[in-house]
């Protein structure tokens, strides 16, 4: 059996990404507040780990015990370990103006920026989830090392800017430039779409 292990970004609802087929991968999201069980892992023959944003960074804490010899292709997409870094990834000035200025408006207004118009939040429930979700990231973010050989960078990111992503993977591991935003999955009809950009 083959895998794909997808690490959501946040704030994004699983089900956003049930329009891409499943070719004949045993799809697994992980959201950026879940754990994985590594014991799971065992029982696939060929493993791929693909990685959006924040996921990004916590693909490489999840996952920086396993021998990444044993993993297929690891895609990042529009993100990297160093997630809150003016020169690296977010800004930490933006970052705690998200998580501080967070409401309904806020949270449609950094959706449209990413390429998403189509969530829309109405419910506060969800958006204290939210804002729990990104506190916890921020206190428990430190530097870690990166787990990904290959990434995907959109010259149209108005969240990761490509200059700092290229700036990060330059001399770590082979990126390769694609004209979209910074959720660009429609992009792609199915998971080996992703895997096949590499």
């Amino acid at each position: 059996m083959k895998l794909i292990l997808f690490f959501n970004g946040w704030g994004v609802p699983r089900e956003t990404f049930n329009f891409l087929k499943k070719d004949d991968f045993k799809i697994k999201i992980i959201d950026l507040e879940e754990q994985i069980d590594l014991e799971y892992l065992k029982k696939y023959r060929e493993i791929n780990v693909v990685a959006w944003s924040f996921g990004v960074y916590n693909a490489s804490k999840q996952l920086k015990n396993i021998d990444t010899n044993s993993l297929n292709k690891i895609i990042a997409i529009n993100g990297s370990t160093d997630a809150i870094n003016k020169k690296f990834g977010i800004s930490p000035i933006i970052f705690q103006r998200t998580l501080k200025n967070l409401d309904v408006d806020t949270y449609s207004e950094f959706m449209r920026n990413t390429g998403l118009n189509i969530l829309e939040i109405k419910d506060q429930k969800n958006i204290d989830q939210y804002r729990e979700i990104l506190d916890n990231f921020g206190k428990d973010y430190r530097q870690i090392p990166s787990i990904f050989n290959y990434s995907l960078i959109s010259t149209k990111d108005r969240i990761f800017p490509s200059r700092s992503l290229i700036n990060y993977y330059k001399d770590k591991t082979r990126y390769k430039l694609i004209e979209e935003k910074h959720y660009p999955f429609h992009r792609w009809n199915s998971w080996g779409e992703i895997l096949n950009e590499f």
